[in-house]
């Protein structure tokens, strides 16, 4: 039956049954300098309340609270999920989803959204970046119109293995000397980030090195590569086929499954050098004049005595008579959920199409084994708001973009590297390389003692190997 003309705004509505449904709100009050409360409430509402998108938040009580969350609720009650907090708050949503036997359902039908209040701001930047708006100038707005839009973009993630645990991430992996300044500078926390600069420095004075093996499958069809000095950064390719997967992993991890011959990364290369691109940054021109009416104070704010201090109250949250609402305002409790008990639990996602973590790679696969001062892999553009990692990649390009950087490079080149990562031009430094693989493997040696990281948080030292899955994730974007 045809809608009247009275009720076909209601109809419309009906057709778009996202739109009626709230917003869920996961805010981590401790992320970063610990002021993830006071930019919601202050400048993330106003916008959201203006634009009538409803919305429900929940304050996070303790670590991994955002995980089990997603894991047990009825989370088809809301339209999509929305973080506020840094990239760990991201890191436990992704993974609670995969926790759960419907995760290809909440994937498909629950864009995920972030509103950068953390240290590292690492998929927030890189959103903003694949849709080229000027980011630094407003984070919080930015990210705060990518909910209101409501536009949807594909985003790939990567199914990673250890020995104990699957992991799925949406940013990057690393060993070395980028994981170290990420887990021991968390003693710096209350500056921010900063607390990374200023751990570079302790690093780069004292620098480390570690023995291992990194094996990894290239990218076929790499058109292109640009020597610079003695590293290599690879400026075009194609995007693969994607990696066809199953409902599940299973219980067994140790499977040895086909994959199909790749082409060795020396061969994919043609002969012909092409030019970098170059990365300019936004011009002043760039920046949103509505900014300064859509946001309710000035960027320098007094920070709130508490997480829970009276001015922010929950009253805050409904002075404008919305229909959107706020929980866990009680005092939180001090324990966590168990985390071992997450980590035991199913894991459910797609299939891994590589060998066994305890079976050696295919002749396809190119190993490199010595010392290594670090190796990083990424699959956003940005690791945080100023860690411009990998300048060719993409939300949804089927790559991992692979940084090895072996013992032997000089303080100076990398001093050289940890300046340009800034800008981009960090690839252009002696020593660095830069790899499209579509999986890797990190085998440190035994007797040595590190730190492992996926998406920033720590993992166990030892084996690790992760491989992509293109377009798996849907994400908020302007």
């Amino acid at each position: 039956m045809k809608c009247s003309c009275s009720s076909s705004i209601r109809c419309r509505l009906k057709s778009c049954p996202g739109e009626q449904r709230k917003l869920l709100v996961l805010l981590n009050p401790k992320s970063g300098p610990g002021k993830g409360r006071e930019a919601f409430q202050k400048r993330i509402h106003p916008i959201l309340s203006e634009a009538e998108r409803p919305y429900e938040v929940h304050i996070t009580k303790c670590s991994n609270y955002a995980r089990e969350f997603v894991r047990t609720r009825d989370i088809y009650q809301w339209s999509g999920l929305l973080m506020v907090g840094g990239d760990g708050i991201v890191f436990e949503v992704v993974n609670g989803l995969f926790q759960r036997s419907d995760w290809e359902k909440a994937l498909r039908e629950l864009p995920l959204g972030v509103i950068p209040c953390g240290s590292g701001n690492g998929l927030a930047k890189s959103i903003a970046y694949a849709k080229q708006e000027p980011y630094d100038y407003n984070p919080l707005l930015i990210s705060a119109l990518s909910v209101v839009k409501y536009k949807r973009a594909q985003m790939d993630l990567v199914r990673v293995e250890t020995r104990n645990q699957i992991l799925f991430s949406f940013l990057s992996v690393g060993w070395g000397l980028l994981a170290d300044i990420d887990i021991e500078s968390e003693r710096l926390r209350a500056i921010g980030g900063q607390r990374f600069t200023v751990w570079s420095v302790a690093r780069l004075i004292g620098l480390r090195t570690y023995r291992g093996k990194v094996s990894y499958l290239p990218c076929d069809k790499v058109p292109s590569a640009d020597s610079l000095g003695n590293g290599k950064a690879y400026n075009e390719y194609v995007k693969e086929t994607q990696i066809s997967h199953s409902r599940s992993y299973g219980d067994d991890l140790d499977r040895c499954s086909k994959i199909s011959e790749s082409k060795s990364f020396h061969d994919a290369l043609d002969e012909d050098p092409a030019i970098i691109d170059d990365f300019d940054s936004c011009e002043d021109s760039d920046i949103i004049s509505e900014s300064i009416t859509l946001e309710t104070e000035t960027e320098r704010r007094h920070r709130l005595d508490s997480f829970y201090s009276a001015t922010s109250a929950r009253s805050t949250y409904f002075s404008t008579a919305s229909i959107s609402s706020y929980h866990s305002v009680v005092e939180p409790d001090n324990g966590e959920v168990d985390a071992e008990n997450n980590i035991n639990q199913v894991m459910y996602g797609p299939s891994s199409r590589l060998p066994a973590l305890t079976s050696e790679v295919s002749s396809s696969w190119t190993q490199v084994q010595g010392e290594f001062v670090m190796v990083h892999a990424a699959y956003q553009s940005h690791l945080g708001q100023d860690y411009f990692f990998a300048p060719r990649a993409k939300l949804a390009d089927g790559i991992i973009w692979l940084i090895i950087v072996k013992a032997g490079i000089t303080r100076v080149n990398l001093l050289q590297f940890l300046l340009g990562l800034s800008s981009g031009t960090h690839l252009t430094r002696s020593g660095i390389d830069m790899i499209p693989v579509k999986a890797f493997r990190i085998e440190p040696e035994e007797d040595v003692n590190g730190h492992i990281t996926v998406d920033g948080e720590r993992v166990d030292y030892g084996p690790l190997q992760a491989e992509i899955f293109p377009s798996l994730a849907s994400v908020m974007s302007p």
